[in-house]
């Protein structure tokens, strides 16, 4: 079997980063079986390790809203002598879904991240010059 150049020994052979991808320690037993679910419900390349963190807040905000939306269910209107109010869980839940559809934006893990897009039109080919004029261009220069 040939060598094989340390570059290529993060990623393996399909492309796959899942090996990378684990929960943090910092993760509750519900928090990492939801990370670990939103990992394998997904394409084996779709998460990079940069990806963790926000992998981790969005399975402690879906942890958080069930949590919420159980306390919510539970008591949906508090008695007061003052009169009736809504469970105070309400705003807790409200926040914890707006939480986690965000992050569900970001991680490209909503509907319409399943969805494959089409690119319009092929970009048309780069010349050696425009390339070469890229490459040799400075920050300095300006184009007037």
């Amino acid at each position: 079997m040939p060598r094989q150049a340390a570059a290529s020994a993060e990623f393996s052979a399909n492309g796959s980063t899942r090996s990378q991808i684990v929960p943090p320690a910092d993760l509750n037993a519900l928090e990492r079986a939801e990370f670990v679910a939103v990992v394998l419900g997904s394409p084996a390349s779709h998460f990079l390790p940069a990806d963790i963190a926000t992998l981790a807040a969005y399975a402690r905000a879906v942890v958080a809203e069930r949590r919420a939306a159980g306390e919510l269910d539970a008591a949906p209107v508090i008695t007061s002598p003052t009169g009736d109010k809504p469970s105070p869980w309400l705003p807790i839940w409200l926040g914890q879904l707006r939480a986690c559809t965000t992050l569900a934006r970001r991680l490209n893990i909503n509907p319409a991240g399943r969805v494959a897009t089409k690119p319009s039109e092929p970009d048309a080919p780069i010349s050696y010059y425009e390339r070469m004029g890229l490459l040799e261009s400075r920050a300095d220069d300006e184009t007037n």
